[in-house]
């Protein structure tokens, strides 16, 4: 059995004739976090939703703790300790910061019986407060969430992806439209929930200073293909990278 939270094998996805994503392959070791750029058209959002079940690959497979996930729709994805964050985001604006929570928790616990007739809030209500209050949100808890600054639904966004305890997060340009300031503030929290809980993560992301600054390994894509890997300072200085994406 691998010893990777997540391995991609060979994964490729044709769309016709059109090869958005050919024979890539890479482990994410528990604890790393790892990023994924690249520029448009790369890739990148193909193969996450080749990894999250959206799309079915052409060939290859992927692996959570071991087991072959190929295929397997999100929802069954979070059993194994998946969760991932949106570029689109996905919070419900006409819902409170906490009801979004515990919703969000809702997912990941208990049957459909155990919905229906246990506590409407399932016993979350604690567990969700003490999420919002790590993401610095207990001062809006009772908003609603359409109410929020861009910025803080983002950070609302990664407390309702965390909520399940996750092993494997996968992030979609979380820092897409974040201003400075929110920015530092996710990546910290990004970081410190990295650290108290060994979580891995998968981050797809433009901005190269968060990028660089949050991960402690790089994958750079270039037209469906691995074209570098390394760590932050050995990407910055890759001639091909710099080519390829960074204008050089």
């Amino acid at each position: 059995m691998s010893s990777a939270v997540l391995s991609v094998k060979n994964i490729s996805k044709h769309f016709g004739g059109i090869k958005a994503v050919q024979d890539v392959s890479f482990d994410v070791a528990e604890g790393e976090v790892l990023g994924l750029i690249g520029p448009n058209g790369s890739g990148k959002s193909t193969l996450f939703n080749c990894v999250l079940g959206q799309y079915s690959p052409t060939n290859g497979s992927v692996e959570i703790n071991g087991h072959d996930v190929t295929g397997l729709p999100p929802s069954k994805l979070n059993k194994e300790g998946v969760a991932r964050t949106f570029q689109q985001l996905s919070v419900f604006p006409n819902m409170t910061v906490l009801e979004n929570v515990i919703l969000a928790g809702q997912e990941h616990q208990g049957t459909m019986l155990s919905r229906l007739f246990g506590p409407s809030d399932a016993g979350l209500t604690e567990a969700a407060k003490q999420m919002i209050e790590f993401f610095r949100l207990s001062h809006l808890i009772d908003e609603l969430a359409g109410s929020l600054s861009y910025g803080q639904q983002k950070l609302l966004d990664a407390a309702m992806a965390f909520m399940g305890g996750p092993r494997l997060v996968l992030l979609d340009e979380p820092a897409g439209g974040v201003n400075l300031t929110m920015l530092g503030n996710l990546k910290e929290h990004l970081i410190a929930y990295n650290k108290t809980h060994n979580t891995t993560f998968v981050v797809i992301e433009h901005n190269m200073e968060f990028v660089m600054s949050l991960c402690t390994r790089i994958i750079v894509l270039a037209e469906g293909q691995i074209i570098a890997e390394g760590t932050p300072d050995e990407i910055r200085n890759n001639q091909q990278v710099i080519d390829a994406y960074l204008g050089g």
